[in-house]
C-alpha cells in the first residue's frame, strides 16, 4: 500500500512538473509571436463578431451585423496604408453602430462618398462619453499609422447627458483608472497585474468571452430592447429633470480639452450634435420604441419630453462652445421617425445614410475636404 501511494505521488509530481514545463514553453513561444497588442486599443485588433438582428422587431435594419476591427482596433472598410487622407471618428454607440453591418455604418458610407484617397477609421465604443473621448484623442492618435491624421469627427452628447442622469457622481468625479477601463479594450502591458500579462491567460479570457457572447449576447440587442420596452410600458414616466448644471460644466470642460488636444496635434476637429428621436408629444408608434431610462437598473423612466429638453441643453452647450472657439460643429438634424432611428438615438440603415450625407455636405461646406 505504501509503495502504491509513493508511486502515485511520484507520478503526480512528475506529471505536474511536465505540465508546468509545457505551460512555460507555451507561454514563451506564444509571447514571442506577439499575438496580443501592447498599447491603447478601443477594440481587439483583427477581431470581430456577428450580432444577430431580429429584422421584424428592429425597424430599418435588414440583416445581421458583421462587426470587424482592423489592425488598429478601428472599425474600417479599407486599408489605411493605401490612403493619403485620414479621418478618425470617436463617440459612443451612435458612432460604433454595432447594429449595422460593416459597410452600412455612417463612417463607411462617409468614406465611400469621400473617394478612394480617404480612410475613415471608426473608433466609436458603446457607452463612451466625452470623459472617454479625451483619453482616446490623447492615446489613439499616437499610433505611427495615425500620426498624419488630418481630421477627427466626434459625435457625442447623449452618453454625457444620460450618464449624468444615471449617476451624477460617476460622471463628474472619476479616476483615470475608471475611465481607462471603459475607454479601451486593451491598454499597455505594464499597467496590468502579472497574471493578466500572460498570453495563456489572455487566450483563456478570449475563449471565455466568445463563449459567453455566443450563449448570451449574440441576440442581445433584440432581447434587451424587448425587456426595456416592456418595463417602460408599465412604468410611470417622469416629466421633470434634475438640475443638469454640474453635468453641463463637466461636458464643457471635456469639449474644451478636446479642442486643446486637437490644436496641439494640428488636427481639424469637427463635432456633431446628438440627433435623437426624443421630442414632446412623440407619436405613440415611436414612443413604444424608446428604451432609455436615465435611472440605474431601469428602476424608473423619464418622458421623451424630459429627454428632449435635456438633450437640447447639451447640444446647445456644444454649439455655443464651438462657436466661441471657432470650431466647426454640425447641428445634426434628422427626422424623428424610423426613417432615422430604430430606438431613441441609434441609427438604422437609412439613418446612417442620412448622417453620412449630412456630415459629407458639412465637411465640404467648411472646406475640410475637397470632394
Amino acid at each position: 500500500m505504501k509503495y502504491i501511494t509513493s508511486s502515485l505521488i511520484k507520478k503526480l509530481v512528475f506529471s505536474g512538473i511536465v505540465l508546468i514545463v509545457l505551460i512555460v514553453i507555451s507561454e514563451v513561444v506564444l509571447s514571442a509571436l506577439n499575438i496580443f497588442p501592447n498599447g491603447y486599443f478601443t477594440a481587439t485588433p483583427n477581431s470581430g463578431f456577428t450580432w444577430e438582428i431580429n429584422t421584424d422587431e428592429i425597424i430599418g435594419i435588414e440583416q445581421n451585423s458583421e462587426v470587424q476591427f482592423d489592425a488598429l482596433g478601428a472599425r474600417s472598410t479599407s486599408n489605411i496604408s493605401d490612403k493619403t487622407h485620414k479621418i478618425v471618428a470617436f463617440g459612443g454607440s451612435t458612432t460604433a453602430c454595432f447594429a449595422l453591418t460593416q459597410t452600412k455604418t455612417w463612417t463607411a458610407l462617409l468614406e465611400e462618398k469621400l473617394g478612394d484617397s480617404y480612410w475613415v477609421g471608426n473608433f466609436g465604443r458603446p457607452g463612451n462619453s466625452t470623459n472617454h473621448n479625451v483619453f482616446q484623442l490623447k492615446h489613439i492618435l499616437n499610433k505611427p499609422e495615425l500620426k498624419d491624421t488630418e481630421t477627427a469627427i466626434i459625435m457625442q452628447g447623449a452618453n454625457d447627458f444620460v450618464g449624468y442622469l444615471v449617476s451624477a457622481e460617476k460622471y463628474t468625479n472619476y479616476t483615470y483608472k475608471d475611465i481607462e477601463r471603459v475607454t479601451f479594450q486593451h491598454t499597455p502591458e505594464k499597467k496590468k497585474a502579472f497574471p493578466r500579462n500572460l498570453t495563456l491567460y489572455k487566450l483563456a479570457s478570449i475563449a471565455k468571452s466568445k463563449l459567453i457572447f455566443k450563449l448570451k449576447y449574440k441576440d442581445h440587442l433584440t432581447k434587451t430592447a424587448n425587456t426595456i420596452k416592456s418595463s417602460r410600458t408599465d412604468a410611470k414616466l417622469i416629466d421633470s429633470l434634475p438640475d443638469l448644471n454640474k453635468g453641463l460644466i463637466n461636458y464643457e470642460k471635456n469639449i474644451l480639452e478636446l479642442i486643446k488636444i486637437a490644436k496641439q496635434r494640428d488636427i481639424k476637429l469637427v463635432f456633431t450634435t446628438q440627433a435623437t428621436m426624443w421630442k414632446p408629444n412623440l407619436e405613440p408608434k415611436y414612443e413604444k420604441l424608446i428604451m432609455t431610462s436615465g435611472f440605474q437598473n431601469n428602476s424608473a423612466f423619464y418622458s421623451t419630453r424630459a429627454f428632449s429638453e435635456g438633450m437640447d441643453l447639451f447640444n446647445e452647450k456644444l454649439l455655443s462652445i464651438c462657436e466661441a472657439n471657432n470650431v466647426p460643429c454640425l447641428n445634426l438634424q434628422l427626422p424623428k421617425t424610423t426613417e432615422s432611428f430604430y430606438d431613441d438615438f441609434h441609427f438604422n440603415e437609412s439613418g446612417a445614410r442620412l448622417v453620412s450625407t449630412e456630415i459629407h455636405k458639412f465637411l465640404k461646406q467648411k472646406n475640410i475636404i475637397n470632394n
